[in-house]
């Protein structure tokens, strides 16, 4: 009998910067399995963790996404590397990254706007759900 596959935190990371980077571009799952020759399942399975990445292929895929390899890999400085999965869901999806390219643009008023809305849609959603 096959032994389930347990990802790892770094197949995990990995993925989210593939995802992030995929998705910063503006490249559909398709257009980048294409551009790499691997099949949108494949590409699925390396961005949720699924599926351990070569080295061969960080490096294929760093041209793609137009990244330096070290995009792919933890360091101190990078605030993913700190275990916030929040941040790193955050920047792993589309809305996330719009809502932090847009946040900053806002005035500290419209700022508190949203910080309290979003308080407020989080503690009905507690209440109700």
């Amino acid at each position: 009998m096959r032994k389930k596959k347990v990802s790892t935190q770094h197949e995990k990371y990995v993925g989210e910067r593939i995802r992030e980077g995929r998705i910063a571009l503006g490249m559909s799952q398709h257009a980048l399995a294409s551009m790499i020759g691997i099949s949108y399942q494949q590409l699925q399975k390396y961005e949720n963790g699924s599926n351990r990445v070569s080295g061969a292929r960080i490096q294929i895929m760093a041209t793609a996404l137009n990244r330096p390899l070290t995009f792919f890999f933890p360091n101190s400085t990078d605030v993913r590397a700190q275990a916030d999965p929040v941040t790193s869901q955050m920047l792993a999806s589309k809305d996330g990254q719009e809502v932090l390219r847009t946040y900053p643009r806002l005035s500290a008023p419209s700022q508190r706007v949203v910080r309290d809305l979003m308080q407020h849609l989080l503690t009905k959603e507690q209440v109700n759900g």
